[in-house]
């Protein structure tokens, strides 16, 4: 009989199948509503997948930066407003090509980031020289309240432990400093859609081992100790072009557009987040 791993979040044992591809499945919490991916990749595979995660061809790469560009400086504004006491020093996890380091180094802040991939972090330490380490942050023993600011980009539905990695993020913050999380919001959409969602494989599978909501974002983030948690919807990505340009910016707007008529109620389900909280001063 196979072993049943409990829901991270609250320990239940009760699943319904939300997904299945190949042997991959994703099941929700029937208890808390958590999705996770059963069973997960080893340690091993999700490394050797992530140091080619990303491309080295120079037109790909100028697509990536295109495409991040409004989430970039939506979350570089969102930070200065929520750090009052002006620039500091900023850990970005999963720092890609380093272009969110880019940014906010081109506004005075002190920078390093965490990549795996190889490509990324050459990439990085070409264009703007700043650290990149390129082990899990985990493994790195960095000092306790070094930075002000910790942010994570499309990095938290990866995590094989998510929970832990974000107290980790909690122990090298500073009392009062901010974390900002970017996190995709697949479920309502797989479940919307139906057997349809298996051609478009939205949670990339195996790669994403967990979706969250915005109840479960917040419930990670309250069991590492953070407080005065934010969810806001934070921009939308610019794809190349075609069909998943046009969805981006329709539903990208449609979310704006709502949050902001609703004074920040109305978070539109299936679309991407960001959520900002703070370590308690």
């Amino acid at each position: 009989m196979k072993k049943i791993v409990p829901c991270l979040l609250c320990k239940s044992s009760r699943f319904r199948l939300i997904h299945q591809r190949e042997k991959w499945m994703y099941v929700m919490c029937r208890d808390c509503g958590f999705v996770s991916l059963d069973p997960h990749p080893s340690a091993a595979e999700l490394i050797n997948s992530y140091d080619s995660y990303l491309p080295e061809d120079p037109v790909e790469i100028r697509k990536w930066a295109c495409m991040m560009r409004p989430i970039v400086v939506k979350s570089a504004r969102l930070i200065e407003s929520e750090s009052s006491e002006g620039p500091g020093r900023l850990l970005d996890i999963g720092s890609g090509y380093g272009f969110f380091l880019e940014e906010m180094k081109s506004r005075g802040w002190e920078v390093e980031g965490v990549e795996l991939s190889d490509a990324g972090r050459k990439y990085t330490q070409g264009r703007i020289n700043v650290p990149v380490h390129l082990q899990p942050l985990e493994s790195l023993s960095l000092p306790q309240g070094r930075f002000d600011v910790v942010t994570l980009f499309y990095v938290i539905e990866h995590l094989p432990d998510p929970l832990s990695t974000i107290r980790e993020v909690c122990r090298i913050l500073r009392p009062g400093g901010t974390v900002l999380v970017r996190w995709p919001h697949s479920t309502p959409i797989v479940r919307l859609l139906g057997p349809l969602s298996k051609n478009l494989d939205l949670y990339h599978t195996p790669y994403h081992l967990y979706d969250f909501s915005n109840e479960t974002i917040s419930r990670i983030l309250t069991s590492a100790s953070f407080g005065r948690i934010k969810t806001v919807i934070g921009g939308h990505t610019l794809p190349d072009a075609g069909l998943n340009r046009w969805a981006s910016i329709i539903t990208g707007v449609l979310a704006e557009t709502f949050f902001r008529l609703s004074g920040g109620r109305i978070l539109i389900p299936g679309v991407s987040k960001t959520t900002v909280a703070q370590k308690p001063a």
